[in-house]
């Protein structure tokens, strides 16, 4: 027998025109992971009927539930994911670099995410559709690698013996790291930042099960977005938290560079996270021992009334044309 290993699984990924249905012209693109979860699983619904016995009856099939989370490491090459989490996509530039925006706004109609199992005797392949971003979180902190999650929902899971696309684009992995990071507060460096992590969520209402929908969810519809975060600074001053305590409105901008950061060529990618109206929550700071203290604020981003008109936006300078 043929045992499946982890490192040889490939997922694959493309973007629906209609909702829970494969392309018409494929255009799978690898996308690379850490770990996942994204799997099909169905309760078992047990019957209340009394009937003279303390046996339980025979069950009957619950809903489909195509739910999972996919981890990963940040670098420039996601910029089609980037589409299905913030929704708002527009691109400018003829020519090497390229400006890829994305702002809040309606979501693409779905994903088709495929997973390759390749070393069983007969290789299998699980295609999922209708899986939009439910969340996503990223965590950036000083060194190593920027981790990514987004959650995921889906529809529906099938199962194959061949692969969905066999002419996958393949744009590699170059995963930023904490070195090329940098926070911006109020227009200014932020200096004494030790992390800093954001949540999107999309608010997707996973409940629309339909009679005669076969246990398939029927449409997954976003609600109104919520950004929140947390940011870590060395306590040296009050500056951040007078500003929560008068709840003042502020900015934040969250950069990944490398190179000369203009996205004409590889390795001189840009990706940067805009947060153009935000509020810090006040939290004071705490001794939990001798060594030095640090400042946790919380804050949630917003749009108000902000040029841009996103509570949080991304763009991307890159030499992809393409995602």
């Amino acid at each position: 027998m043929s045992q499946q290993s982890g490192a040889n699984v490939k997922l694959v990924y493309d973007t629906e025109t209609t909702y829970k249905t494969n392309p018409v012209s494929p255009d799978g693109m690898i996308l690379p992971f850490v770990s996942e979860s994204l799997k099909l699983s169905r309760g078992q619904v047990a019957s209340k009927t009394i009937r003279s016995d303390r046996n339980p009856q025979m069950t009957k099939r619950g809903g489909y539930n195509v739910a999972g989370d996919l981890n990963f490491e940040l670098s420039p090459e996601y910029g089609r994911l980037l589409k299905h989490i913030f929704g708002s996509y527009s691109k400018t530039g003829s020519s090497a670099p390229y400006t890829h925006t994305y702002k809040i706004g309606s979501l693409p109609v779905g994903m088709l995410i495929e997973k390759q199992f390749t070393d069983l005797a007969v290789p299998k392949y699980f295609i999922y559709n209708g899986v939009r971003v439910n969340t996503f979180k990223l965590s950036a902190k000083p060194e190593g690698m920027i981790d990514c999650s987004v959650g995921l929902i889906g529809a529906k899971e099938t199962i194959g013996v061949a692969a969905y696309d066999s002419t996958v684009t393949d744009l590699g992995h170059s995963p930023f790291d904490g070195f090329e990071a940098a926070i911006t507060q109020g227009g200014a460096s932020l200096g004494i930042g030790t992390s800093l992590e954001f949540t999107l969520e999309n608010v997707l209402d996973d409940k629309n099960f339909v009679i005669g929908g076969g246990g398939e969810r029927y449409s997954l519809p976003a609600g109104t977005a919520k950004v929140n975060g947390s940011v870590d600074v060395l306590f040296e001053n009050d500056t951040l938290y007078a500003l929560a305590v008068a709840d003042t409105e502020t900015t934040l901008v969250l950069e990944f560079g490398r190179g000369n950061k203009l996205g004409g060529s590889a390795g001189n990618e840009c990706l940067t996270f805009y947060f153009d109206e935000l509020k810090f929550g006040p939290e004071s700071p705490v001794v939990t021992g001798p060594t030095g203290l640090l400042v946790k604020l919380g804050f949630s981003a917003f749009y108000n009334d902000g040029a841009n008109a996103s509570a949080c936006r991304a763009v991307l300078l890159s030499p992809i044309a393409t995602f």
